[in-house]
């Protein structure tokens, strides 16, 4: 997404929050606004509302790190998919984790949304 069509309120609270922020990209989630940025090395992402607010945080995480109820709906569900990333993220406002894990097995990515104890969550239509 250019930087054009991100909302001012959430282009400056990512870099008045997040300042050391580097290689920023934007992109439409839902209805929010996702930065996606390293920091100290790691890949990371925010969620913002158009007005600035943060709705989500989420952070990297080793393919190998995702809980056993994750791994096993992973394997019985998507048995022959390749996921090569996945994000812990934190839901702002309640707390909640989600596993967004990628699917890189063709040129068109997927993400596969699980709740922590590897319930799958119901793809919803991105912008």
């Amino acid at each position: 997404m250019a930087v054009e069509n991100v909302p001012p309120l959430a282009y400056g609270a990512m870099f008045q929050q997040y300042p050391l922020a580097r290689q920023v990209t934007w992109r439409r989630y839902q209805d929010w606004y996702q930065a996606s940025y390293t920091q100290s090395q790691a890949h990371r992402l925010v969620r913002f509302s158009s007005n600035g607010d943060v709705e989500a945080t989420g952070q990297d995480m080793a393919l190998s790190a995702l809980s056993l109820p994750i791994q096993h709906t992973l394997t019985t569900y998507y048995p022959t998919r390749t996921i090569c990333r996945a994000i812990e993220v934190t839901n702002a406002r309640t707390r909640d984790l989600t596993y967004e894990m990628a699917t890189c097995e063709t040129a068109f990515s997927r993400t596969i949304t699980l709740t922590a104890n590897g319930q799958k969550i119901p793809r919803l239509r991105l912008h």
